[in-house]
């Protein structure tokens, strides 16, 4: 269970979608918590700390675009993984504004929950590099 202990948010306004994105973390081992749109994400993101972010690029209200650069502002480190039925190809887009990754939907499972660990493994990475330790004087 890769997850086991970590959170993740899915932000998907599509509920049959959503509610598979959630069993497939949670069966994983994931700590997992939902939102309709970027609007509920961003109250879920007031709440607590997540260790990566899957959320749908169409969206109301507030869209995973517009949800991915308030993260990159507010919360940096909080790896995003965008997920998209657009047939164009989002990737240079996503990496631009800072995503970890963007994913065409339909996604195979085991791929997306592959692609979390492995964004939640290099974010826990580079907190660690970045702590400091107080040294004995």
């Amino acid at each position: 269970m890769d997850g086991y202990g970590k959170r993740v948010l899915i932000v998907e306004d599509d509920c049959l979608a959503r509610d598979m994105l959630a069993a497939i973390f949670l069966q994983a081992g994931y700590n997992v918590h939902a939102a309709r749109d970027g609007q509920e994400a961003l109250a879920e993101l007031k709440r607590r700390h997540f260790d990566a972010i899957v959320t749908d690029c169409h969206m109301p209200r507030l869209n995973g675009m517009e949800l991915l650069s308030v993260t990159r502002i507010v919360w940096p480190e909080t790896p995003v993984v965008l997920v998209s039925g657009d047939q164009l190809d989002l990737s240079d887009t996503a990496a631009r504004q800072g995503a970890y990754a963007w994913v065409q939907k339909p996604c195979d499972p085991s791929f997306l929950l592959e692609l979390v660990g492995g964004a939640v493994r290099t974010s826990a990475r580079e907190a660690s590099r970045h702590m400091s330790f107080p040294t004995a004087g």
